[in-house]
Order: structure tokens, then sequence, then C-alpha cells
């Protein structure tokens, strides 16, 4: 589930992450509660995505592919609600001034969960944590952690999933690079 979700997030949080990324309905604007000095970012369109683990454990190593994104609401950068949606799944952000909570649901493991963040001036971070897939063990949660710049058109920085011993994958670090075509 954590190389997926790491694909989506890094995708999200890049279009991107978001956080998602690396972010349900439509609205916002630059009303309602607190100020915002971010614009709004419209990441819609095929987007390259590129991670490295910093771990270097086989098979997980990296990952490298595109994925299209779909936007509804005004885009990140601006107050109010946005989803952001592709072949993996969607994430759901609310926004308000630099504070980001949503909702990462991956499509094709049939799991959701909530995360929270912040977005100021371009630069974001997203934590997350959940139980790891398939596992009961109670020293079976993961957590994620990903910080990065965003634009447009492109998104950088990095991730960290911490996993309980219970879980079935170990934990991983890495490196994202996301380019809108």
């Amino acid at each position: 589930m954590i190389f997926d979700l790491r694909r989506f997030m890094v995708v999200i949080a890049l279009m991107g992450s978001c956080a998602t990324v690396f972010l349900t309905s439509c609205g916002g604007g630059s009303g309602g509660g607190g100020s915002n000095s971010n614009s709004a970012m419209n990441l819609a369109g095929t987007w390259t995505v590129t991670s490295v683990s910093t771990k270097g454990q086989a098979p997980y190593n990296g990952f490298s592919g595109t994925a299209s994104v779909s936007q509804s609401g005004e885009g990140l950068g601006v107050n109010g609600a946005t989803t952001f949606s592709s072949i993996l799944g969607s994430i759901a952000v609310s926004q308000t001034g630099a504070a980001l909570t949503g909702t990462f649901t991956n499509s094709i493991k049939k799991v959701s969960y909530n995360f929270i963040g912040t977005l100021s001036s371009g630069n974001f971070t997203i934590t997350a944590s959940t139980s790891c897939a398939g596992s009961k063990a109670s020293n079976s949660q993961e957590s994620t952690s990903i910080t990065g710049t965003i634009t447009s058109n492109s998104a950088t920085g990095t991730y960290t999933i911490s996993r309980g011993s219970g879980c079935y994958y170990s934990s991983d670090a890495g490196t994202f690079v996301a380019t809108k075509k």
C-alpha cells in the first residue's frame, strides 16, 4: 500500500502531493476565514513524476511515471476546497490561510485516510498516519511526511515513511521531482 501511497501522494503533492501533495466540493475563492498570500495553482494536466528512495530497498527503490490529473475548485493556494483526481485515486483538500486539511483515497488499494499540512509561498508540508494495510498488530502504524515546494508546473521535495514493526513493508525515505507537461 505504501508504495502506491508514496506514488500517489507525490503525484498529488506535486499536482503534486501535495502532497500531495503533496489536496470535496468546488468553491473557494479568497473569501472565508483568514488571509492568504498564495495565488491559486491550476494543477490539472499530465505530470511526469520521479521519486528516488534513499533507503535503496528493491523493488521499491524508486518510481518514475506519468499521471493525468483533473481538478475541481479554485486550486491550491487559496481559501476553499479543491479535489484532485487521477487513476490512482483522489485527494480532497480544504485550505484556510496556510492550513491544509484533507482526505487521501487510493482507489486501487481501497483505502482512505486524513492528512494535515501547510502551504505558504509555495512551500508545503503534509503529514498523515494510518494503520498498515492488512496488519492487525498493535505496532502496525505508519506515518508519512512530505515536504517541498510547488508551483502550477513543478514540484520537488522529500518524503519520509515510518512504519511500526508490525507492518509488512519497512520504513522508507527519499526525494521526488514532478513536472507538468
